[in-house]
């Protein structure tokens, strides 16, 4: 009777998420059969099949060129995350401290903060000093991204044992070796999925792009945000379809790795 009450309360579970689920999905995966049209607008349903606008999209020079600072702008971004979030992460998850509670929300302010209002201060500002361009966007970029940084890094903190951490300092252990040696491995998972995920942010924001960019630099959501405002062009589905397909790769490959024992 157990397994099958076990079975049971597992199928009930399913029926309830199920919606959610479909809910969540649903929107994202509409575009899928769009990218693969004969229409030369976005069209659903699809009508025919063609690989077309996917050529077209690994052919085209302005998307790859987008594709390119996208990339440099979010490994940028997610270098200036770790090396911010983790140390505060470490500080928050370790100890406990009089204004802790304080000090993590307004770590956690810009993921509550409209991006747009986040948009318009870094825009004043960095005009202000010359930093609108890449580096700009970057930092920018990584503002929004730290959070991510320090609740998955202040996560794995709390896992690791302090007794650990006195040991290695008791046995002459300098603190650079003990983070390296004893900290880092520890929390090493929690910092992958940290870097992860501001990576994937900084990949997709397109708010703060629109501000912090120029003519003569667009990332991959401001190329397409153009192209949309210009035309309906299914290279765009094209694109999407891609963009979804490497995020749930990476996804799936970090919930992987999480799981894998020590």
């Amino acid at each position: 009777m157990s397994g099958r009450r076990r079975w049971l309360s597992r199928l009930l579970w399913a029926v309830l998420v199920a919606p959610v689920v479909v809910c969540l999905l649903a929107p994202s995966l509409v575009i899928i059969p769009m990218s693969f049209s004969r229409s030369p607008v976005l069209s659903f349903p699809p009508s025919g099949f063609t690989l077309d606008w996917y050529q077209r999209l690994f052919t085209s020079s302005e998307w790859i060129a987008s594709a390119r600072n996208s990339a440099t702008v979010a490994f940028a971004a997610t270098v200036l995350s770790l090396l911010l979030g983790v140390p505060a992460g470490l500080a928050l998850g370790l100890r406990d401290w009089r204004s802790k509670r304080l000090m993590m929300a307004f770590v956690i302010t810009p993921m509550v903060i409209p991006t747009v209002v986040l948009a318009i201060g870094m825009y004043a500002v960095y005009a202000r000093l010359g930093l609108v361009g890449m580096w700009g966007l970057a930092a920018a970029h990584a503002v929004i991204a730290v959070p991510f940084v320090v609740i998955t890094t202040m996560a794995a903190a709390r896992q690791l044992d302090p007794t650990l951490l006195l040991a290695a300092r008791s046995l002459g252990a300098l603190p650079w070796q003990v983070f390296l040696n004893v900290t880092l491995p520890s929390i090493a998972r929690g910092v992958l999925s940290g870097a992860v995920f501001a990576f994937v942010t900084s990949w997709d924001e397109v708010v703060i792009a629109l501000f912090l960019t120029d003519p003569t630099f667009k990332t991959l959501p401001v190329q397409m945000w153009n192209q949309l405002s210009q035309g309906v062009d299914p290279t765009v589905a094209a694109l999407a379809t891609t963009l979804l397909g490497l995020t749930t790769l990476l996804m799936v490959s970090v919930l992987a790795t999480s799981r894998r024992p020590r």
